[in-house]
């Protein structure tokens, strides 16, 4: 079995909460579920979310396929290694897409005082071109979802991947993608990365989470990867001139 590791070109997270907030180089991936501040100081109760957008090189993947893989087999898992956990359920499941637009990845950081706008967020897939996400008049299969403020990216909804998680199992994130690489590879859709968040309602109870992972930039050996596997080798059965023997003290050289 041959492994080839694909790294990132590209990678952010985008906050409902912080529409035009970019976080394009920081060292980690949020995928977070949040109490909205505001709202709980009303004495209501709303919730905001943070989503993953990730993207590696057509080029690579392209190179990868024709002159290593050929017409062998091949599967692709997108891999994330989980730095911090926080209040997750006992069980989950997370969802990947292809996203649908092209995207920009900026030079901002969470914690940056005053924000980062350039490039992507919630709101903007390039914010100082002025390039929204569309919120609607989708293109063919693309679609989006969003709650109070648009935005949140767009992604093809009829190829997808999911991995579930309970209680017991290790957390990290290993969504097998084979089909939609498949499809960058061939052009069937362009290759605008994926975007991952959590299976079901993102912005209702019961409860918040964070799950945060490393990104492209971490100081650690844990980058997000893009994995290629195939098989390499080739069964040959050939023929034999030794006869198999039921004596117990013959040896086979």
């Amino acid at each position: 079995m041959s492994v080839y590791k694909i790294f990132p070109s590209k990678d952010a997270s985008i906050y409902s909460e912080f529409p035009t907030k970019n976080t394009g180089i920081d060292e980690i991936l949020d995928l977070s579920k949040t109490l909205n501040a505001t709202s709980t100081a009303l004495g209501s109760i709303s919730y905001e979310t943070a989503r993953l957008l990730i993207q590696s090189p057509t080029d690579q993947i392209q190179s990868v396929i024709q002159n290593y893989v050929g017409t062998s087999s091949y599967d692709c898992y997108l891999k994330l290694y989980l730095s911090y956990a926080s209040e997750i359920p006992i069980d989950y499941t997370l969802i990947t897409y292809p996203i649908s637009e092209s995207w920009e990845m900026g030079t901002g950081r969470i914690n940056n005082s005053p924000i980062t706008t350039n490039g992507v967020s919630w709101k903007y897939r390039n914010y100082d071109s002025g390039i929204e996400w569309t919120t609607s008049s989708f293109a063919t299969n693309s679609t989006a979802s969003f709650s109070g403020s648009n935005g949140g990216g767009t992604w093809y909804y009829n190829q997808y991947a999911t991995q579930s998680f309970t209680y017991y199992t290790e957390k990290d994130l290993e969504l097998k993608v084979t089909n939609i690489v498949t499809s960058f590879y061939s052009g069937t859709i362009q290759n605008n990365g994926f975007i991952i968040l959590k299976s079901g309602s993102e912005f209702t109870g019961p409860s918040p989470y964070t799950l945060n992972y490393f990104s492209r930039d971490t100081n650690t050996i844990y980058p997000p990867t893009l994995e290629i596997k195939w098989n390499d080798f080739i069964f040959s059965t050939g023929s034999s001139n030794y006869t198999i023997t039921s004596n117990p003290n013959s040896i086979v050289t």
